[in-house]
């Protein structure tokens, strides 16, 4: 298969003069930058290049196409089918047939339904460029279909003895249905001289080589002389044709000595010029006991060398085995004359026609839909058994590894777009080796837009007990609220977080904010703390002293002078708020009511004295002076009569 290079055109001039490096991101994301190469050796000094030029940083990707929109239901579709698949596998310990050839044919379902929208989106284009774009992805998924049915004859619904042709018959019938199409539309015609349509002979020939008999005896009925005696002859011995079937309990020799016999009589029929008067009726008779000269003419009615392979093994070997297929494969593409000019869906139907599961998964990574159909057919074979028979005959092949490259690999793209990396994250989840520890690495860098896709990311991470990585998703958001001005939002995300540091940085800018203000902020969440002011001592302040607001706001006095006594009595308090907590005494001090202690007193009257220098409480110093004098006297005399 030949690989076309592209060549990117990196659109700065400080790069054409300096030179280019470039850095891998996650998820096959490439940042590429000017970069002014230099030997270890080399002084040490500002780049020629700088400041004089703007520097830019481009970002290369590969394109992807299960990126487009109308592609997202195959990958939503396909990802609900591989989860059941692994939860069905997680329950028993033994896989049935019957299982893996329901899900095998559920995965084909999701591409004729991929396949059925793109033609639709192509009848409602009007873009003659979308309608290139969308050409290109309906051959892609007809190729990936195609594969796939025949993979699921071959290697998960195999029939007893290894008899093949019936399946086969039923493939190119499903990719090729021109032929039954053409006969449905004839027979519900009924007209009369039906086979003045061109396509009538063609269409006659094309269902005797896909096995469909009695549809050809059908048309051939409707002939103007189907009461001749050449037309009563032919359908005299189509009826007679012998059929082959595992379960009719009829060995395979004997059904050879039937089959021998029918078209010894057929030949004798031939010979006796019997279909003579009719050129298109001995062709078919010819084609039946595989004349040369027949086959050779009717070869202008195949496309493909795997449309003619069930054909000439419906005539020449209908008891065909699913080993025998490789041979005959190599022999119908050698009567093509495609020897040299094999497409590269050729190449991988015939690696399948060989057994070479190797090759096939090989080829089949090739195609450019991203990796979708390799991944999904390798854990399906891997489980139906398949891959892991390889492991005997070839040298330090791991049938395990291998699936779990794919799907890590597959995983790891999808991680890579802004609304996927969820389901990017549900196939690396069953990668047993390493799949814990790429979602490590990429989780904590799926791009965050908003805070709704902050949670969900959190959610993940603690669904899989990546406690660190929900910390750190918390923490960049709770700096984003920061940098916003949102102290609210952020001291919830450092709370989440469980930060200490950024807590009591959060915490302090509440206090801070208040002494500039003399307002609080946020005190619904301040209200709501709860346990949660633990995670720090500078929190542990700010929800207290907002606890002494909140009970003088609510004339409750004595609880806040109490509160506000122990609020001084701690070694929490930050420096630059010691005045304030200070002036908070003098209404307290004031009051009618005694709320404050002698000893209370004393305690606001030494740290008065301590902070007496503070520039910021020296106009309210003599007015603190009086107010602490007179309720000391105060409270000496109640306590006295109190003893």
């Amino acid at each position: 298969m030949e690989t076309d290079i592209n060549t990117i055109l990196i659109p700065s001039k400080l790069c054409n003069r300096a030179g280019v490096s470039l850095a891998w991101k996650p998820c096959n994301d490439l940042g590429i930058f000017a970069y002014e190469r230099k030997h270890s050796g080399a002084q040490d000094k500002p780049s020629q290049y700088y400041p004089t030029s703007e520097a830019s940083v481009f970002h290369v990707r590969q394109d992807v196409i299960l990126f487009r929109p109308i592609l997202r239901k195959l990958i939503n579709e396909s990802n609900g089918t591989f989860l059941n698949l692994q939860e069905l596998l997680a329950r028993k310990s033994t896989n049935t047939q019957e299982e893996m050839l329901n899900f095998s044919r559920q995965y084909r379902s999701i591409i004729r339904a991929c396949l059925e929208s793109l033609q639709e989106d192509i009848a409602r284009s009007k873009s003659e460029a979308d309608k290139d774009e969308l050409q290109n992805y309906i051959t892609i998924f007809y190729s990936i279909e195609c594969i796939w049915h025949l993979c699921e004859i071959l290697f998960i619904d195999s029939t007893p003895g290894n008899v093949v042709l019936p399946h086969l018959l039923e493939w190119v019938r499903f990719h090729f249905p021109k032929y039954e199409r053409n006969a449905a539309e004839m027979l519900c015609e009924n007209q009369e001289e039906l086979e003045m349509k061109p396509e009538y002979w063609p269409t006659i020939i094309g269902l005797m080589m896909q096995g469909r008999v009695r549809i050809a005896r059908g048309l051939l009925k409707q002939h103007s002389a189907a009461d001749t005696r050449a037309f009563l002859l032919v359908d005299q011995c189509l009826k007679a044709m012998p059929q082959f079937d595992v379960y009719s309990g009829l060995s395979a020799s004997e059904f050879h000595l039937q089959w021998q016999h029918w078209v010894m009589d057929i030949q004798s029929k031939i010979d006796a010029k019997s279909f003579a008067s009719h050129k298109n009726l001995e062709l078919l008779m010819k084609i039946v006991v595989k004349d040369e000269l027949a086959w050779s003419e009717i070869k202008k009615h195949f496309e493909t060398w795997y449309e003619l392979l069930p054909a000439w093994l419906f005539y020449a070997e209908p008891s065909v085995k699913s080993y025998e297929l490789g041979t005959f494969a190599k022999y119908c593409i050698r009567q093509m004359g495609l020897e040299n000019k094999l497409k590269h869906l050729d190449t991988v139907l015939l690696a399948a026609m060989e057994y070479d599961l190797l090759e096939v998964i090989k080829e089949i990574q090739k195609m450019s839909e991203n990796g979708w159909f390799a991944t999904h057919l390798a854990n399906l074979l891997y489980h139906s058994g398949q891959l892991t028979v390889l492991e005997k005959d070839v040298d330090n092949f791991s049938a395990k590894a291998l699936q779990e490259f794919l799907i890590v690999d597959y995983g790891t793209m999808l991680m890579g777009h802004k609304s996927l990396w969820q389901v990017g994250l549900s196939y690396l989840d069953h990668c047993s080796e390493s799949g814990i520890h790429i979602i490590e690495l990429l989780l904590p860098r799926v791009p965050v837009d908003n805070e709704y896709k902050a949670q969900k990311i959190i959610r993940e991470a603690v669904k899989r007990e990546l406690h660190h990585i929900a910390q750190f998703v918390c923490k960049v958001q709770g700096m984003k609220c920061v940098k916003r001005g949102r102290l609210g939002s952020a001291l919830t995300w450092a709370l989440k977080s469980q930060d200490s540091t950024l807590v009591s940085l959060l915490a302090n800018r509440f206090l801070k904010d208040y002494a500039a203000n003399g307002k609080l902020r946020n005190t619904d969440l301040l209200f709501n703390l709860g346990p949660t002011m633990l995670s720090s001592d500078r929190l542990i302040f700010l929800g207290k002293y907002y606890e002494f607001h909140k009970l003088y706001q609510d004339r409750q006095f004595q609880e806040a002078g109490k509160l506000l006594i122990k609020l001084l009595e701690s070694k929490i308090i930050p420096k630059y708020f010691w005045y304030i907590l200070l002036l908070e005494t003098i209404p307290l001090l004031e009051s009618e009511d005694i709320i404050f202690s002698s000893n209370d007193t004393y305690m606001i009257i030494n740290f008065m004295e301590e902070n007496q220098f503070d520039e910021r409480i020296k106009d309210k110093l003599d007015v603190l002076r009086l107010a602490t004098a007179r309720n000391l006297s105060r409270a000496v005399l109640y306590e006295s009569e109190l003893n």
